[in-house]
């Protein structure tokens, strides 16, 4: 099949079923667990990850009419099989059942998907453009002035036709979401709707175990399945060992499924996908710098420049009923402060299991707060860090991430969870729940959170979660300085392409998923663009 121009994804946009994981081509998903001999197979591009870089560059590498296999190491877990156990979800959606956490100063829980779908399929849908203070920084100190919003915004453009991007439906906000909307002002802030990719959101509050009903439009739902009906396909349960280079080029991907282990001195099933255009690593701003490092990349730059925005919550009891099991996960913000004093305050629903983090007590007392789920409120900040971290590869293959926040970090937090403490407790809380170790775990009066002022500013006293994790392969059309350049070439081999966020100089104080979908679009259209005018000419 000749190649034809790059296509553009909205005419595949409605699915024929109401779950679209379910309605694949025949022979389209090779389930790596099934699999009882080695696989070796040939396409023009083999893509790594099936997130939301790896399954937009899927899509548009097929849809310009390229053959192209993804490789994902986790399994596909299918919409019919969301639950809402927190554990089962973990222990088949995430890395290391949700384990997985950051050493430094602190250990910070790092929360990763590891399914078909990667993160989109449990994180809340928030579409935020790449901010252009973030794009004028980029092209200023690390020379991308080929990545414009003008260049972007055809392809913003585009996933937000496909996917549905929307501000939160007022009918489904719940009232977790509906208080901050109502009191943000009380921080001097601009409450606003989060924009999300949401095909009819029914208020399930279940974002973060899977979304019952297909609306979010997580990758598994969305660009996986229509880049198999282009004719991609899709080796699930195989763990990317490393890209085959030979002669500073990307010759393809050696994997292995992921389910089987040297017991009794049975060996996994080895499988070779042969690129003869090229790889696309989209395997996170984690796993893509390891995976480059096994792959013979050499750089000084590599796993180095590791940033990301720890979050951390505040849990509020209220006298009315909040009821976190309806409504939209994630729904309001507010950016006031995301330039100012680098955090974003926002909302989340939890399911009971995770909400318990909060609550605060042992044995009896724990017991009577946590009969009170029903009216507690959770509303967390994300901090936009300065401090930088590594990745490095672990004992074993694993990951190993290195990364403690500075003091202006934790001053940011620490101002952030005093509004958040303050805000809770002008909405009407009888009790506040700050969760910072040295001040009051319980606080029943806003006279109380001038305690938090003073609080320390060790990172040990906080709960922090980080999701948002950026720039582990720096881009930079400095050599010297980054792992990829500007065309998202790997400086070291030809025809190996990164598309996720480990390429992001910089963290961008509002959620990353849409930038890198965007970004990915961009890099595989010129990717396709450039092969079409090669066999033109």
């Amino acid at each position: 099949m000749s190649p034809s121009a790059p296509s553009d994804p909205i005419a595949l946009r409605v699915p024929s079923t109401p779950f679209p994981d379910e309605d694949l081509p025949e022979g389209s998903v090779v389930d790596g667990e099934s699999l009882t001999s080695d696989r070796d197979e040939s396409f023009d591009y083999v893509v790594i990850g099936s997130g939301a870089g790896g399954a937009v560059a899927a899509h548009t590498l097929a849809s310009a009419g390229y053959k192209v296999a993804i490789v994902e190491e986790g399994p596909w877990v299918k919409t019919r099989d969301f639950g809402e156990d927190v554990l089962t979800a973990f222990r088949s959606m995430m890395r290391d059942a949700g384990t997985q956490v950051m050493s430094g100063r602190s250990h910070i829980p790092l929360v990763q998907g590891r399914c078909v779908g990667g993160s989109t399929v449990v994180n809340s849908a928030i579409a935020w453009r790449l901010p252009e203070d973030v794009i004028d920084d980029w092209a200023l100190r690390f020379g991308l002035d080929d990545i414009t919003m003008a260049a972007l915004e055809p392809h913003f453009d585009a996933l937000e036709e496909a996917l549905n991007v929307r501000t939160a439906a007022l009918d489904v906000l719940g009232r977790n979401n509906e208080l901050f909307m109502e009191n943000a002002s009380r921080m001097g802030a601009t409450p606003t709707l989060m924009r999300r990719y949401d095909k009819g959101c029914k208020g399930s509050g279940r974002c973060l175990t899977g979304c019952p009903s297909a609306a979010k439009q997580g990758m598994s739902v969305s660009y996986v399945p229509w880049a198999l009906a282009k004719g991609a396909r899709i080796f699930t349960s195989c763990r990317a060992d490393k890209v085959d280079i030979q002669n500073g080029r990307a010759v393809g991907v050696i994997a292995h499924t992921s389910h089987r282990e040297f017991v009794g001195g049975s060996k996994p099933v080895t499988v070779r996908l042969r690129a003869a255009r090229g790889v696309f690593v989209a395997a996170s701003t984690v796993q893509t710098p390891n995976i480059l490092h096994r792959s013979g990349i050499r750089s000084a730059i590599l796993g180095r420049h590791f940033q990301a925005h720890p979050g951390v919550g505040v849990g509020g009891l209220f006298d009315e009923p909040i009821n976190q099991h309806f409504g939209v996960t994630q729904a309001v913000e507010t950016i006031d402060f995301r330039k100012t004093h680098r955090f974003k305050p926002e909302t989340i629903s939890m399911q009971p299991e995770l909400a318990a983090v909060r609550i605060p007590g042992v044995g009896r007392e724990l017991v009577e707060r946590m009969g009170q789920y029903a009216h507690l409120a959770v509303w967390a900040v994300q901090v936009r860090a300065r401090a930088e971290g590594t990745v490095r590869p672990g004992f074993g293959g694993s990951d190993k991430v290195q990364f403690t926040m500075g003091e202006q970090d934790m001053k940011a937090a620490r101002l952030a969870v005093a509004m958040l403490t303050r805000m809770m407790f002008e909405s009407g809380a009888r009790e506040v729940w700050p969760g910072i170790y040295g001040v009051p775990y319980v606080m029943k009066s806003i006279d109380q959170v001038k305690a938090i002022d003073d609080a320390p500013l060790d990172p040990r006293c906080y709960s922090f979660v980080a999701t948002h994790l950026f720039g582990a392969a720096r881009m930079s059309r400095d050599e010297r300085a980054s792992v990829v350049g500007p065309d998202f070439a790997t400086h070291a081999a030809e025809r190996l392409f990164v598309v996720d966020s480990s390429v992001f100089p910089t963290n961008l104080g509002v959620n990353p998923q849409h930038s890198i979908m965007a970004l990915s679009r961009l890099a595989a259209t010129r990717v396709a663009e450039r092969a079409l005018s090669a066999v033109a000419a």
